[in-house]
């Protein structure tokens, strides 16, 4: 069976590979029948005879899942997405739940901090309305007690007054004995 893989040419930390066509059990570096292209990973440059890597694959020539990725990143073409599968990776999908449920968090907490100062407002408001209420109260005790004053002096007033007629009363009455006494007496 043939494959269309890659043979890793270069040195040392410099790496380039040959996309070759090759017998699935002999080794892609040194037996291998044709060379369709190139790929260089430090630049991500790539060079393929597509139309004679589509002809080999028409005469039951396997790609490797690494060949088709790289040519489907370099043509775009839908005819090499099926030699290789498309997997999500396990990492993105943490990071992404990750995020996800930091957001619901943050959402949470703000939402909780909204609550929490609309409770605050409404318990000062509910505390002004309890003062207001409680001044209201005062005042009409106040407005009461300088009423009850009032007519306490009043009556207090009215007493001296009414004394005051009293004396009077016995003062004329003194007088008026008095007067007939002195009368009576001349």
């Amino acid at each position: 069976m043939l494959k269309i893989r890659l043979a890793r040419h270069g040195r040392k930390k410099l790496p380039f590979y040959r996309i070759v066509l090759t017998e699935h059990t002999k080794p892609a570096k040194a037996w291998y029948k044709l060379v369709l292209g190139w790929f260089n990973p430090l630049s991500h440059t790539m060079r393929a005879d597509v139309s004679a890597i589509k002809e080999w694959i028409s005469k039951w020539a396997q790609p490797t899942e690494r060949v088709a990725k790289l040519l489907f990143a370099d043509t775009k073409d839908d005819f090499f997405k099926k030699y290789f599968i498309e997997r999500e990776s396990t990492k993105g999908k943490e990071i992404e739940a990750k995020k996800k449920a930091e957001a619901e968090a943050k959402a949470q907490e703000l939402r909780e901090k909204q609550e929490a100062a609309k409770a605050v407002v409404e318990e000062k408001k509910s505390e002004e309305v309890q003062e207001e209420e409680k001044s209201e109260e005062v005042q009409e005790e106040k407005k009461s007690e300088e009423v009850q004053e009032e007519e306490k002096s009043e009556e207090i007033q009215e007493e001296e007054k009414s004394e005051e007629v009293k004396d009077w009363e016995g003062v004329e009455e003194k007088v008026g004995e008095t007067l007939s006494k002195s009368e009576l007496s001349e």
